[in-house]
């Protein structure tokens, strides 16, 4: 009775140990499927900023400010007049810009440390 009750007990541990795997290995294809569409959905649109195309708000005329997403005269001017920054969220926490506006601009903006 035992021995059966041990055998029982080994098929449904191997059991359990074969559906982890297959289901850590489904799990694991799966991402890399949806970051690889990811990637090429980001090479196709052309939509993902290198640095070269982030406006650096510590350098930027308010004319390439005013292109900016959700951004008035008065919010220009604010940014401007509050410069430098080290970090670009520093316009939402200064209260430069709302919140809102900053996540508008947030992926198309940058703050770079002025050269010495």
């Amino acid at each position: 009775m035992k021995r059966k009750r041990f055998h029982l007990f080994l098929a449904m541990a191997a059991l359990l140990a074969a559906v982890t795997v297959s289901f850590a290995a489904s799990e694991t294809g799966t991402a890399t499927t949806h970051r690889g569409q990811a990637s090429a959905k980001k090479q196709k649109s052309g939509k993902s900023a290198s640095a070269e195309d982030l406006m650096d708000i510590n350098t930027a005329t308010a004319e390439q400010l005013k292109t900016l997403p959700g951004l008035s005269d008065d919010d220009v001017k604010k940014i401007i007049a509050g410069r430098p920054y080290t970090r670009k969220n520093e316009l939402k926490q200064k209260n430069i810009i709302t919140a809102a506006q900053y996540d508008g601009i947030k992926k198309k903006i940058v703050a770079k440390k002025a050269a010495k």
